[in-house]
């Protein structure tokens, strides 16, 4: 028999007035603050030039502190040595640390970080805060379909899983086939994916395990690492597939905690779950000010993680680009509500048009919701190129129902209401069904390729 469990995680920070939340942890910033300086040899050069003491009676006081960009870490890394092979923000004894995790690496060379006994316990906290929100509970079996173990979403979303009392089935790494198999004959209840790998399961789902002789006992899923399950063609072909009624988006920062932001019973955006151990800010991406979280609010959301010991992080820019959705909640949690629209690092320009990869897949997928794949690939010419001048190539899959003969026309089609819609000119190629790759981890919507194909 199942057992009433509680609401909340933490009911004392989830339902506390958001504007106390951020002065406890502004008193918790800067208590840290100190220690910060004299650990991490990044933070004593970042913060050289800032106030020793600056005045933390709320998170305001944080602007008189500089960003920490990806690019600092990076250089940080590099100065690594025997002592600190994580280089100059490694903050504790190699002796300390009990776990490395490594970034994805799909915006560059990925960055590593340490993980004392303390930080893993907070991650795991924070993880299993998140999972709680998008309602996974103490009962489910839950099949975890990262591969890597090493990666932000690998050991931390196992271990946060565990730190909720879930069953682990870890499934990830597998045959396709073979996961959908063993989640029947494990009794999974819930799966966690990124969303175009669940868009791929919802598709097998049906034709594969039923020969198991094990009924589906899948009930939830929790979808992230990219952006897209705010689309209602999206959600639609997940559930519909997998046959559940418990889709729920998470997000999270390897740079900071791997899962973070996690949906309600609402299904209005992503609450913020790490409260007890990171600050969030919001700023205006082009000026660096500070923005309220009010809802329809759009802006980069930045970070300070004030409760980690070896790699710390302080007013962190994601380059993760969100809209507020709201600030209050009929769960009852009181934290900011968002959905995510796109990465800086993704956006393109087109003759001085900035456009992110995201919007334009969103876009097509739901005027065309009845005749693409909720699927597609944008190509550059190379790794760094942002600026177009040309039209953007574009492959977008074809639903099965429609037939070859009709993919020139979709294909204008596609172009003519992207033009009309963000003024910006692709040069679309509609390709069969199944054509474009999709992985077990991440699925980038922007590839390279050396020249776009002749039409």
């Amino acid at each position: 028999m199942v057992r009433d469990t509680p609401s909340y995680w933490n009911a004392e920070l989830e339902t506390l007035a958001w504007a106390e939340v951020e002065r406890w942890q502004a008193q918790q910033i800067a208590r840290a603050l100190p220690a910060i300086r004299a650990r991490s040899g990044l933070y004593r050069e970042l913060l050289g030039a800032a106030p020793a003491d600056p005045a933390l009676s709320d998170l305001s006081g944080l602007q008189a502190l500089p960003f920490t960009l990806k690019e600092h870490v990076r250089a940080a890394q590099d100065r690594a040595s025997d002592e600190q092979p994580l280089g100059d923000n490694q903050a504790v004894p190699l002796v300390d640390i009990v776990q490395t995790l490594s970034s994805s690496g799909t915006t560059g060379k990925p960055l590593y970080y340490g993980l004392t006994r303390h930080d893993s316990d907070m991650f795991a906290d924070a993880i299993a805060n998140t999972w709680y929100t998008a309602g996974l509970r103490p009962h489910d079996v839950v099949a975890h379909l990262v591969a890597l173990p090493m990666v932000a979403g690998g050991l931390p979303y196992a271990d946060g899983f565990r730190r909720i009392g879930a069953t682990l089935a870890w499934l990830g790494g597998f045959p396709t086939d073979r996961i959908l198999r063993e989640m029947r004959r494990l009794r999974c209840t819930a799966l966690l994916a990124t969303t175009s790998f669940g868009l791929y399961l919802a598709e097998q789902w049906a034709s594969v395990g039923q020969e198991t002789g094990v009924p589906s006992r899948l009930a939830k899923v929790l979808c992230g690492g990219e952006p897209g399950l705010n689309q209602p063609t999206i959600r639609e072909r997940i559930t519909q597939g997998l046959g559940i009624g418990h889709l729920r988006e998470v997000m999270g920062l390897g740079d900071v905690i791997p899962a973070m932001w996690g949906e309600c019973e609402a299904h209005e955006g992503m609450h913020f779950n790490a409260q007890k151990h990171v600050a969030i800010e919001l700023i205006d991406p082009a000026t660096g000010d500070v923005l309220p979280w009010a809802a329809g609010a759009t802006g980069e959301i930045v970070y300070t993680a004030f409760n980690r010991e070896a790699t710390p992080m302080v007013r962190y820019r994601s380059r993760d680009h969100a809209l507020v959705v709201g600030v209050d909640c009929a769960c009852g949690r009181t934290s900011p509500r968002i959905r995510c629209i796109g990465r800086t690092d993704d956006m393109l320009i087109y003759k001085g048009m900035n456009v992110f990869p995201t919007a334009i897949r969103d876009l097509v997928t739901a005027r065309f919701a009845a005749d693409v794949e909720p699927m597609l690939r944008i190509w550059k010419e190379s790794a760094d190129q942002v600026r177009f001048d040309d039209p953007i190539a574009i492959d977008v899959e074809a639903s099965p129902s429609v037939a070859a003969a009709q993919y020139a026309g979709l294909g204008q089609a596609i172009e003519s209401e992207i033009r009309n819609q963000m003024q910006v000119r692709v040069r679309v190629t509609v390709t069969p069904p199944g054509s474009l790759p999709k992985s077990a981890y991440k699925n980038s919507l922007l590839a390279v390729r050396s020249a776009p194909p002749a039409r």
